[in-house]
């Protein structure tokens, strides 16, 4: 049932859920994809987790939001530039998430969890960091070869000088 992207790209994951099942369900079905899974019951544990391992991709059971949420999503960036995070929630906890889809939560996992819907998201997460680490890497080149070329233009600079005369 895994895809090679899951085999090629080992992602580390973090649930944080106070519910049992629906983290022993996570957990069993993101490890046959082949994630590596952290999970914790509360979100205090989950910061301390998240900034021990600064994982790819964050899972937050509705039930262990604080009341603000947006300090709390806000507090896994100071750890990791652009953490994927997402909530799972039932039918009925949807419109108490919502808010937070443009700003800081990247979807909205509808529980009871569904197969079909679980493996596509997950597909897109998987290839979403892979594309994002991709990107990182590329600026940080291009970063890297912005401040050396001043070094490379004085110093071709010198050696024409040096040889012409």
């Amino acid at each position: 049932m895994s895809s090679n992207i899951f085999r090629q790209h080992r992602t580390r994951l973090l649930v944080i859920s106070k519910d049992d099942a629906m983290r022993n369900d996570l957990v069993t079905l993101l490890t046959g994809y082949g994630y590596f899974v952290d999970y914790v019951e509360n979100r205090h544990d989950g910061l301390r987790r998240f900034r021990e391992n600064k994982h790819a991709i964050v899972i937050v059971d509705v039930h262990t939001l604080p009341s603000v949420p947006a300090h709390f999503f806000r507090a896994f960036r100071i750890f990791r530039r652009n953490p994927i995070i997402i909530i799972a929630a039932t039918e009925e906890e949807m419109p108490r998430v919502y808010p937070y889809l443009c700003r800081d939560v990247y979807d909205i996992l509808q529980l009871p969890l569904k197969m079909d819907y679980l493996d596509f998201v997950l597909k897109r997460l998987v290839e979403h960091h892979v594309i994002m680490k991709s990107n990182e890497f590329l600026k940080t080149l291009m970063l890297m070869l912005g401040l050396i070329a001043p070094i490379w233009i004085a110093l071709l600079y010198a050696m024409a000088r040096l040889w012409g005369g």
